[in-house]
């Protein structure tokens, strides 16, 4: 018999063996380093896009504990003219954004011409612990808001307002109706008066709050429960003044839904609408919402 070919036989101790990548592998290894930079950049882009900053005047770090057990990051900016607790007003951010987010450090600090003022960051926020769960409506967030209200009654403050932005304004809104006694003024600015419907989008929900982790909001939940601002206007307390902020670019929500909400509340609420404002600003509106609660303050 002939010799036959030798094959390469068993791999000894110590060689080496090759290894063979299909190329749709070799090809999407090739292509992690890119896909790595084009999320972080995609990350940093939409942080950019919320503007955020620390104050610029004193304040002071403070820590608050909701009922459930979440601490909540507080700051406080006091009164330009000092002295010992003044009225205050407590300022309760759009979901996602912060205590940190530019306009409302800018208002905060603008506020201080009257105001001791307080911020904080809800839960899933920020320096604040806990997430967002989406399932359990506006328990979380108005625990949140019910803790800092506690530490600022627990300051001295003998007079506290609370403006909320979107989210704020949601949890501050229900809060109200359901302990109106931590209140002497409200006002709402862009306060959706129903919640968004999340069914058609909840496949890319993941993807959604992993873009929000890049973001510094912590959410979960698939779908939010529990009862909406316009559920609960026909039971807001009629001697609570509250100010309803509205702008007319709002893209947010439906007018209509604006108008089903002033027709529940039933005249207890003043009306500010504001041409050149968006989602949760005030642009123009700044002064007249400024001295609505001023006045409002020196009615109580």
């Amino acid at each position: 018999m002939g010799e036959g070919a030798k094959g390469p036989g068993p791999s000894r101790p110590g060689s080496r063996v090759g290894l063979r990548l299909s190329p749709s592998l070799g090809l999407i290894l090739a292509g992690f380093p890119l896909l790595l930079a084009v999320v972080t950049w995609t990350f940093r882009s939409l942080r950019s896009a919320i503007p955020r900053r620390e104050p610029r005047i004193p304040h002071r770090r403070l820590r608050a504990l909701a009922r459930d057990g979440v601490e909540i990051a507080v700051t406080s900016l006091p009164r330009r003219e000092g002295g010992g607790p003044g009225p205050a007003l407590v300022l309760a951010h759009p979901a996602v954004t912060g205590q940190s987010y530019g306009p409302l450090v800018d208002l905060a600090e603008e506020m201080t011409e009257f105001f001791d003022v307080y911020t904080f960051d809800f839960r899933g926020h920020g320096a604040s612990g806990g997430v967002l769960d989406l399932e359990h409506g506006l328990e979380g967030p108005a625990a949140d808001l019910e803790a800092v209200l506690g530490l600022v009654r627990e300051g001295g403050h003998l007079w506290v307002g609370v403006a909320g932005f979107s989210l704020g304004g949601m949890a501050a809104f229900a809060l109200a109706v359901e302990k109106p006694h931590l209140f002497d003024a409200l006002a709402v600015v862009g306060m959706p008066p129903r919640f968004p419907d999340t069914d058609p989008y909840r496949m890319w929900l993941p993807l959604w709050f992993l873009l929000l982790r890049g973001l510094g909001a912590r959410f979960a939940g698939q779908k939010t429960q529990g009862p909406s601002p316009l559920d609960l206007a026909s039971a807001f307390p009629p001697g609570l003044p509250l100010l309803l902020v509205h702008g007319e670019r709002e893209a947010f929500y439906p007018r209509e839904d604006l108008l089903d909400l002033v027709e529940r509340l039933k005249g207890k609420a003043d009306f500010l609408l504001v041409p050149d404002a968006g989602h949760a600003e005030l642009a123009s509106g700044k002064r007249r919402f400024i001295s609505w609660f001023v006045e409002r303050q020196g009615r109580g």
